[in-house]
């Protein structure tokens, strides 16, 4: 492996532009590199910071495809570049940062696919976590990486080992551990929606082209993005570790936000901080919380839910008037929908 090199850059310097076909991958060293490109619906620029020990120039490199925006130097920069071979050999082991890579992808797909179809008028259910991670491991698996395929395999069921696919988990992780390819006779990879008491969790919106930004992976740390930490975050509660999503979700209610739709994700953050605090049965902070929610994000998409969640902390802790006028006050918000439902009957229970 002959292994990356160092590059200095000038002020003003193009590192790359876009639809340039290269299969170099950079890592920001110092300095500061900005990412321009268009929006998915081409209606507006966006202009988007490289951090500090961020790969960028990953998925085009990867993908062997013309860049999706063009690379420029402000104020000068040193920039480690990697030739696609000895890339593959620096990650080939370091399968945590292959999963986070993973993650980060199949993210950035699906914030992409909601939003041409926002765009279409349509909408729907996304693929949850667990579905994401257990493909991960397939592929891996398909592709005669056993050993990552049994980290992967190994990962669902700690994440998720009540989950629709942990039986498959199981079986495969067993074969792989064998180092046996992946049965020819067993069935394809099907989404199942996971059961849970609360609606599913629609997609978060972010940048308008998640496509082109860079990876969002700290090569040379261990510090994640507002994006990758509302992610673990999320995978935590849906878990059900309730307690390690309440710890995750805390520091990004302080975090200011570095991209255009990284307010998105902290108001998730905010509302499943409170929510997390409502699962642990922590009445008096959950309240607190969702009521904060409330006040911050007037016009949140989870304004109705979150009072709602107020209703029943209230019911919880033996206020049933206070519950009943909260439940009140959810019915009288549009549009009429499950919440609606549910909090006329926990109206008529209790007889208000």
């Amino acid at each position: 492996m002959a292994g990356p090199i160092i590059r200095t850059y000038k002020a003003g310097s193009i590192v790359y532009f876009e639809k340039d076909r290269a299969e170099d991958i950079y890592v920001l060293q110092n300095g500061r590199v900005i990412l321009t490109y268009m929006s998915v619906d081409s209606k507006m620029e966006i202009k988007e910071d490289v951090k500090l020990g961020e790969f960028f120039g990953v998925k085009s490199a990867l993908g062997r495809y013309p860049r999706e925006e063009t690379a420029q130097v402000i104020g000068g920069a040193s920039i480690l570049v990697f030739k696609l071979a000895d890339f593959e050999v620096f990650v080939a082991n370091k399968t945590h940062l292959i999963l986070k890579m993973m993650k980060v992808f199949s993210s950035q797909l699906r914030q992409i696919h909601g939003k041409v179809r926002e765009n279409l008028g349509q909408f729907g259910d996304q693929k949850s976590p667990a579905f994401e991670l257990m493909n991960v491991a397939e592929v891996f698996h398909k592709t005669g990486n056993f050993e990552h395929a049994v980290y992967a395999y190994n990962k669902y069921l700690a994440h998720y080992p009540g989950g629709p696919y942990a039986g498959r988990a199981q079986e495969l992780a067993k074969i792989a551990s064998r180092s046996s390819m992946f049965p020819m006779n067993m069935p394809e990879l099907v989404y199942e929606m996971e059961r849970r008491s609360e609606p599913p969790r629609p997609t978060p919106t972010v940048s308008p082209n998640p496509a082109a930004t860079s990876t969002r992976i700290q090569a040379l740390g261990t510090d994640l993005s507002i994006v990758d930490s509302v992610t673990e975050a999320d995978d935590s509660y849906e878990s059900g570790d309730f307690q390690a999503a309440l710890n995750a979700y805390k520091p990004l209610l302080t975090m200011p936000p570095v991209s255009p739709g990284d307010d998105k994700y902290i108001e998730r953050a905010y509302f499943f901080y409170g929510m997390s605090q409502l699962k642990l049965e922590q009445w008096d902070a959950a309240y607190g919380s969702l009521s904060a929610y409330v006040k911050k994000y007037p016009k949140g998409e989870r304004v109705k839910e979150a009072i709602y969640n107020l209703g029943f902390v209230s019911e919880s802790k033996g206020e049933k008037d206070k519950a009943i006028m909260l439940y009140k006050k959810v019915t009288s918000l549009p549009p009429t929908d499950e919440f609606t439902s549910k909090a006329n009957s926990e109206i008529a229970r209790l007889g208000g």
